[in-house]
């Protein structure tokens, strides 16, 4: 026994099928890393500021090498979260949103990650992965 469709059960299905397609493609697109130029020059150029008056007494450069593979090959937003809920030491929290992500531009800068042509930004934070650290 065969099951005819209606177009308008024909119609939502197709739509259905094309946002998974969608969802599929925005995914692979997520593949997206630090490597692939996540942040733009004077974005981790703020950070350096940032980073020179809040995080530079405790953190040296090393320290990001060997704490960053942690985080390899997920999102940067994960990366942030706990930066940003437990840095620096002695004012948690007490960073904007736009400073932690400064911050974590030229974090990536100084592990080796390559200036791109946009910013890191709230947007964009889950989709991009942190890439591996030379």
């Amino acid at each position: 026994m065969s099951k005819k469709f209606s177009k308008q059960t024909l119609v939502p299905m197709t739509a259905a099928a094309i946002g998974v397609a969608m969802i599929s493609m925005a995914a692979y697109a997520g593949a997206k890393s630090t490597k692939d130029g996540a942040f733009t020059a004077a974005q981790a150029e703020r950070g350096k500021t940032v980073y020179d008056a809040s995080c530079g007494n405790c953190h040296q450069a090393d320290f990001y090498r060997e704490r960053l593979t942690r985080f390899q090959d997920k999102p940067i937003s994960q990366l942030f979260e706990v930066i940003s809920t437990s840095m620096p030491a002695d004012n948690i929290g007490g960073l904007s949103n736009a400073e932690y992500r400064d911050v974590l531009a030229y974090i990536f800068s100084i592990t080796g990650s390559p200036a791109g042509s946009e910013e890191l930004t709230e947007e964009n934070i889950e989709s991009i992965n942190v890439g591996p650290v030379q």
